[in-house]
């Protein structure tokens, strides 16, 4: 069976096997307390085990969709590698501090093979993306969206680059755009959002990593479907409740009532901007050590529903055991209950919600006119928003149709097109553009 060394950035802290019982693995002996690979997982004499394959926060970052399929056709017979046998091929060059490398071999500091100016300018990003892809399988960055590791300059002192390149399926246009978008919502908030850059011709979305600091080390980076103790094909299997018990359970004292109003203001953002893809996974705590865990800054927001075959689609995960976008009340009865927040504070993070979109919708319009293939897709956005924001005020009913107030400081409307009967979900659907082949 196989061995790998873990690392904790560049210390050796423990080994990782896979029995036929499952997965183990092993702390070595005088580990700092403060070199955990997990939260979940703190410095102790005994080995831990997970049942059927490698621990949750080993598969957290294993590769996805079209990577995976890539890294299949490049193998050859020897596709159907275990998930062990994906961490040992790309786990040295990870997101996190945690890294994996097989038993004995020399831990390198990888760097990346080509500077992120060459795709950000190129004529045709995307392209130019997917045969960088393929020509490096060794990264391990999670998502169903293509992504590679770049870095800015071609002396770059860290380890797998300072940014994430990302792009999205053909037959979603205009997605790089819609997140760049969607972040600059958050931008606008008091929530920490990465820098982005958008490539010339909008296919291209690159995402500065948040897990490197100013001296190459890297901090501890655990998503909440890892937190909860699950598998990533099980992302959807929670509900916004647990959201706030995985705050209550690992934020540190000192940051708990900062991560709580936070991840208030992104629950309300991801109403507001119809992201129908916030799942555990999208979720998730930084830490240097078990005890100054927080949340982490925003990632990976898109507004889902713009695109015509998922208009119908609802949030990712329940609150209150419903799945519905217009959910103020319920939203700020959560906020009171279980985040304790009071009622001036979430009110503040509605006016932030409301401004920041107000500020950027006319940036949604030039993109809009820049970008062809965006176009339709920017129209339907700005009236995403429009009804979003009215729905995540606490005194929110259902209606028809989009909302007043909005339009008249300028957001353009259309009618809508009559009902139409709901597609499969895409995000479960192994085989739609946001799902994945089940490992």
């Amino acid at each position: 069976m196989p061995v790998l060394d873990i690392y904790c950035n560049t210390k050796l802290v423990g080994t990782l096997t896979e029995e036929a019982e499952g997965g183990i693995f092993t702390y070595l002996p005088g580990t700092p307390t403060a070199d955990v690979v997990s939260l979940r997982m703190p410095v102790r004499h005994d080995s831990y085990t997970w049942p059927g394959g490698i621990m949750p926060l080993f598969q957290m970052n294993l590769p996805e969709g079209i990577k995976k399929e890539i890294i299949r056709q490049k193998l050859g017979p020897h596709a159907e590698v275990s998930d062990i046998g994906l961490l040992a091929l790309t786990g040295a060059n990870t997101i996190g501090r945690v890294r994996a490398i097989p038993h004995g071999a020399a831990l390198d500091v990888a760097r990346s093979s080509f500077e992120m100016a060459t795709v950000l300018a190129s004529p045709d990003s995307r392209e130019n993306l997917l045969k960088h892809l393929e020509a490096g399988i060794t990264e391990g960055v999670s998502g169903v969206m293509p992504k590679i590791l770049a870095s800015v300059r071609e002396d770059a002192t860290v380890g797998t680059g300072e940014y994430i390149l990302k792009t999205g399926p053909a037959n979603l246009p205009g997605l790089s755009i819609n997140e760049y978008l969607c972040l600059e919502v958050a931008r606008n908030t008091d929530l920490e959002v990465p820098e982005t850059r958008l490539s010339g011709d909008g296919q291209v979305l690159a995402v500065r990593r948040f897990d490197i600091v100013m001296d190459g080390t890297r901090l501890g980076v655990e998503d909440f479907c890892a937190l909860k103790n699950l598998d990533p094909l099980r992302k959807y299997q929670g509900t916004v409740e647990d959201l706030a018990k995985i705050c209550n359970q690992y934020v540190g004292l000192k940051y708990n009532d900062e991560s709580k109003r936070k991840l208030f203001l992104l629950l309300l953002l991801n109403y507001a901007l119809r992201n129908a893809d916030a799942h555990l996974k999208n979720f998730a705590l930084t830490y240097r050590n078990g005890r100054d865990a927080r949340l982490a800054p925003v990632y990976d927001i898109v507004t889902v529903t713009a695109y015509p075959r998922y208009r119908d689609d609802t949030p990712a995960l329940p609150l209150k055991g419903k799945k519905v976008w217009c959910a103020g009340r319920a939203l700020f009865e959560y906020g009171g209950v279980r985040l304790s927040l009071s009622a001036s504070e979430m009110t503040a993070a509605l006016e932030q919600v409301e401004s920041a979109v107000l500020k950027v919708l006319p940036l949604v319009r030039e993109h809009a006119d820049r970008y062809a293939e965006f176009r339709e897709v920017g129209q339907r956005m700005l009236d995403a928003w429009v009804q979003g924001v009215e729905d995540i005020k606490p005194d929110a009913k259902p209606r028809k149709g989009n909302a007043v107030p909005l339009q008249e400081q300028g957001a353009p409307s259309r009618p809508r097109p009559g009902k139409r009967r709901k597609t499969v979900n895409p995000y479960v659907a192994s085989d739609g553009p946001f799902g994945h082949k089940a490992r």
